[in-house]
């Protein structure tokens, strides 16, 4: 089993929050629990594909 760990930083990447997820579960499903009842301005994704 693989586990991805989805993070959300400050504009100088220290780290704000933390979710950990299934490694065969969607990102999508990690957004959520980060963002929520959080105050921002802008929202700056990205994405890394590991093969």
């Amino acid at each position: 089993m693989t586990t991805k760990i989805m993070a959300m930083v400050d504009a100088l990447g220290n780290l704000v929050d933390f979710t950990l997820l299934k490694g065969q579960q969607h990102d999508m499903a990690g957004v959520n629990p980060l963002i929520k009842d959080k105050e921002f301005g802008a929202l700056l994704a990205e994405l890394r594909k590991a093969w």
